[in-house]
């Protein structure tokens, strides 16, 4: 009896250190030292983390950046006369910003200005897949919920995942816990692309799926968040991310991105970045086909935050604020772009 009990304490004792010790130790998406994150090698939660600062700091803030990793590449300390954070998470979807802004509503947390930036990537991601990725998981599921968040990060598989970064991982802070904290971008400037621009069968960027329901839901909250807004004196900014030229092109193509634009021009203005144009036809301009350049970023910013006019980038779609009145007109160009372009490059 003795050797048994001994050796179910000994199993128990690896059990407690394999499952949860290191896991919580090691923490390789941040979610139990948010208020201390480390560079891992796996990824932040960028989501849960966020929302946790910034509910404990609701005075810190009074503007909000909203959307995909994307635009983590907008230094949004430059936004004038406004102390804006940038949300950035990776994948983000509008139901997970539109999620987010109720919580914040909630918790007294009203805003003066929101900015939404989105792409072909807001209505080809799930929710659904995001609930079940510790990296991408939202904050209100896991708020709400403390028993999934332990079964999420405390699994087996992450078990041996943490035990091997706490054993193995070389990390650099890179003051990531004072950018994170202080700005919530991750962008820097003169970035190196991670990718060989001279590889043959370089793939587009965006979510996993597309369906006519994902992109009505999506529209659906797009508008839910526009009446929100309005509803609390909030001024909102949506704007289109300026894909790289091979994730547009695919997106037009096999994502119906000019449909999702002309659904958004039904319910919002906006401000349009993605076209073919010298921002995004160049290779210099990006990592890879889904992120671009802080110095990207600035320009997006300059258009959004000072009405900046590029006049050669202007007439080839970037920067050009679409309303009821001129989207068909825009959109119009958007397709005989797209189809020159194709036909061209054949």
């Amino acid at each position: 009896m003795k050797k048994f009990l001994m050796k179910v304490s000994v199993f128990a004792v690896y059990a407690l250190l394999l499952q949860v010790i290191f896991p919580f130790i090691a923490d390789p998406f941040n979610v139990f030292h948010d208020n201390n994150i480390r560079s891992n090698g796996v990824g932040f939660n960028s989501n849960y983390i966020k929302m946790k600062y910034i509910l404990n700091h609701p005075d810190r803030f009074n503007a909000f950046l909203f959307g995909s990793s994307r635009v983590g590449a907008i230094h949004n300390e430059k936004i004038p006369e406004l102390r804006t954070y940038n949300m950035t998470y990776s994948a983000g979807l509008p139901s997970e910003h539109l999620a987010n802004i109720k919580t914040f509503l909630k918790n007294k947390i009203c805003p003066a200005k929101i900015y939404v930036g989105v792409d072909s990537y807001s209505y080809t991601d799930e929710i659904s897949e995001h609930v079940k990725q510790p990296m991408r998981c939202p904050y209100e599921y896991l708020a709400d919920d403390k028993i999934y968040l332990f079964t999420l990060f405390f699994d087996p598989a992450m078990a041996r995942q943490s035990l091997n970064i706490f054993l193995q991982k070389d990390s650099k802070n890179d003051n990531d816990n004072d950018i994170f904290h202080k700005y919530g971008w991750w962008g820097k400037y003169r970035a190196e692309s991670k990718l060989d621009w001279n590889a043959k069968n370089i793939k587009p960027t965006y979510g996993k799926r597309f369906s006519d329901k994902n992109l009505r839901s999506t529209l659906n909250d797009i508008r839910e968040t526009v009446n929100i807004c309005h509803e609390n004196g909030i001024e909102l900014v949506i704007f289109t991310n300026p894909m790289h030229n091979i994730t547009y092109m695919a997106s037009v193509r096999e994502l119906k991105y000019l449909e999702f634009l002309e659904g958004l021009a039904s319910i919002t203005e906006f401000y349009n970045f993605s076209s073919l144009n010298d921002i995004t036809l160049s290779n210099d301009n990006y990592r890879e086909t889904s992120h671009y350049k802080a110095e990207v970023g600035d320009m997006i910013l300059n258009v959004i935050c000072s009405d900046e006019i590029y006049p050669e980038l202007y007439a080839q779609g970037f920067g050009v604020k679409v309303t009821k009145d001129n989207a068909d007109e825009f959109i119009a160009m958007l397709k005989r772009q797209a189809e020159n372009y194709a036909t061209e490059t054949r």
